[in-house]
């Protein structure tokens, strides 16, 4: 359930349609993924002037007293237009950490910011060997004086390059897969002892993996109460996945339209291969898994849209349905394209590497069935 009014929300999804049409077309996309940053950073601000980034926060943090649920018309049309502005890094996972945090100062200190684009906040919590396991952590926490001091590494951090904070997870006591025990704290990307190795993604994205070598903390810095880090790491993830289902099926859409007409226009032995049927059962087929994730989508949001945090089982479940149509409709949409679809000329490929980068992140399909198994054997 939504907490915005119909009229706003109808606002927004008007002026999220208005900009994209304007300002984002496949070519402006190419010279934004190509360029040094990797996004407009005058589009983010506009975002801000625009009230996106408030969106799923509470006014008294100065957002316009949303949930994650009135992210998700913008998330759709993002996917339609592959936009590659840090949004579900930034507002969908590190502030949705931030601001379900314990530790009021802190979150009234970042939010604001956040809010006005003038930081970027980003989560640091997948490891070498966690496999899509939050609450897999190596990396320790130990004890000072002062705080704690943190060493290790996280990697494939979502918008790294682009960051001003880290929101990073890092075990205080406890085994590597223990759920307790767990830490979120708040660093500076220019604090001594972080270090930020960018990279571009397959999708045209950015992120990166980031060190930290004796990197010293205050209790100020701590989003969580004691060890109970991964209880607030785990909403943030969940909140993320249902935003991510929102942009896969967007996406899931413009490239099913886009594959119809390719084939009304394509023509083989004198006329369109649309004619074929046995293609045209592929493009059911298609279909097919693009309503299944629409019905999913719909149903998780209808029964959970409402909570204040996305219920684990309910997440996984969702993103293992999102993950499998994705990887589906994106297959073969390329291969009804033909060698074309790959092409950096033409907008499909463009697509599938999204739907595929999407399909696997935060854990593929058996990450998050095995999940949803041991929700509910539990």
């Amino acid at each position: 359930m939504s907490s915005l009014s119909a009229e706003m929300r109808a606002m927004l999804d008007d002026s999220v349609d208005k900009f994209l049409r304007d300002h984002y077309s496949f070519d402006a996309r190419r010279a934004q993924v190509e360029s040094v940053s990797g996004y407009a950073p005058d589009h983010w601000q506009q975002f801000a002037e625009l009230g996106w980034l408030g969106i799923p926060f509470a006014e008294d943090d100065g957002g316009l007293g949303g949930t994650v649920t009135d992210t998700l018309g913008l998330m759709r049309r993002f996917g339609r237009a592959l936009v590659v502005e840090p949004y579900l890094g930034v507002v969908g996972l590190a502030g949705q950490a931030i601001a379900n945090s314990a530790n009021t100062d802190l979150k009234a200190s970042l939010l604001p910011g956040l809010i006005a684009g003038e930081i970027l906040p980003v989560l640091a919590w997948e490891e070498t060997r966690s496999r899509g396991n939050p609450a897999y952590v190596e990396t320790r926490a130990q004890p000072t004086a002062e705080g704690w001091q943190i060493d290790g590494e996280k990697i494939t951090v979502l918008n790294a390059p682009q960051a001003t904070h880290v929101v990073v997870s890092a075990r205080s006591a406890g085994n590597a897969v223990d759920d307790d025990g767990i830490e979120l704290f708040v660093v500076a990307v220019d604090t001594p002892g972080v270090t930020v190795e960018g990279f571009a993604t397959v999708d045209g994205h950015r992120a990166g993996r980031v060190y930290f070598d004796a990197v010293a903390v205050t209790p100020e810095q701590r989003l969580n109460n004691d060890g109970e880090g991964g209880v607030l790491l785990g909403r943030a993830i969940d909140a993320g996945c249902l935003m991510l289902a929102a942009e896969a099926i967007g996406a899931m859409e413009t490239l099913l339209d886009k594959t119809i007409a390719y084939t009304q226009t394509r023509k083989q032995f004198g006329m369109p291969i649309a004619g074929f049927q046995v293609l045209q059962h592929r493009m059911v087929d298609m279909y097919i898994a693009l309503t299944n994730a629409e019905n999913l989508f719909e149903q998780t949001v209808a029964e959970h849209g409402g909570q204040a945090t996305m219920p684990a089982p309910a997440a996984a479940l969702l993103k293992a349905g999102i993950s499998q149509s994705a990887r589906y409709i994106g297959q073969q949409a390329i291969q009804l394209h033909g060698g074309i679809g790959m092409t950096d000329e033409l907008d499909v490929g463009h697509y599938f590497k999204r739907l595929t980068a999407l399909s696997l992140l935060f854990g593929g399909v058996d990450t998050h069935l095995k999940r949803y198994w041991r929700a509910t054997a539990a």
